[in-house]
């Protein structure tokens, strides 16, 4: 009886925190999250840094993620009336490389930011399995994201982050990465950039709290929040599109944001 008594308080803790508004300082999420991006021995570290193969994402799944990414940038750069190759691309959040195989042969230079070695070295694997020379690996942290993009400053013509807004440590966070891209981007450059977004079920407000556990609703926002926040950034938003349903990965509420900087 004490054995199920201790479970059932145990359960009831649990329920209590998926239901009660529990944060934590927002440093505490940070020191969290470098911490499981840092080690590739936590538990599912390797599929939520979409590396190819069977610790990670399946190779056929894999292959399929970044397709439609690189479809929203050839559709906006048609429209924008350019042509390829693109003069640079930087990921932010570049994993084991699912957007970079797409990505890179259509660049001349294909910048991989990420907080996690590991990670960075595998990105660089693959694409020179596949003849790709063009990888530039740029290590950061979660504490000073700042200082990695110095030296990219004007330099990419496109600006892609997905899959990573929601594992940042919070909105004012992400707040930081927007400005990030906007200084990385030459004028008249691109962001295309995907988050999860909050409907009026409360269960999809940030989770704040638990880094490991809530890693994939760590952050998100309502739709016009962001399109306000992409704005302060210096941000014209272009478009946006929604996925509901994300079956690739068996997630749910993505929403794509192309932005322009202004300029060129």
């Amino acid at each position: 009886m004490r054995a199920v008594a201790r479970n059932l308080l145990r359960y009831a803790g649990y329920t209590l925190l998926e239901h009660m508004p529990v944060q934590q300082s927002e440093r505490s999420r940070a020191r969290e999250a470098q911490k499981y991006w840092s080690d590739v021995n936590q538990r599912a570290f390797h599929s939520n840094s979409h590396w190819k193969g069977s610790q990670g994402v399946p190779e056929r799944v894999w292959l399929e993620l970044g397709k439609p990414h690189l479809t929203l940038m050839l559709d906006h750069l048609t429209l924008r009336g350019c042509s390829l190759p693109v003069g640079r691309v930087v990921e932010w959040g570049c994993g084991g490389g699912a957007n970079a195989v797409h990505f890179a042969p259509v660049t001349d230079s294909f910048v991989g930011v990420d907080i996690s070695q590991a990670t960075l070295d595998e990105c660089g694997i693959v694409l020179r399995s596949m003849g790709q020379e063009n990888f530039q690996p740029v290590l950061t942290d979660v504490s000073n994201p700042e200082a990695a993009a110095g030296a990219l400053a004007g330099t990419a013509d496109v600006f892609l982050c997905t899959y990573v807004f929601e594992l940042l440590p919070s909105q004012e966070h992400g707040q930081r990465i927007l400005d990030i891209a906007n200084r990385v981007l030459r004028p008249g450059g691109t962001a295309i950039i995907q988050i999860k977004y909050e409907t009026a079920d409360r269960k999809t407000r940030s989770r704040q709290w638990g880094y490991r556990r809530n890693l994939a609703n760590m952050t998100t926002y309502c739709i016009d929040d962001f399109w306000q926040r992409a704005e302060r950034a210096g941000f014209t938003p272009v478009s946006i599109s929604l996925r509901p349903k994300d079956d690739l990965i068996d997630d749910e509420r993505y929403a794509y944001f192309v932005l322009d900087k202004p300029g060129g």
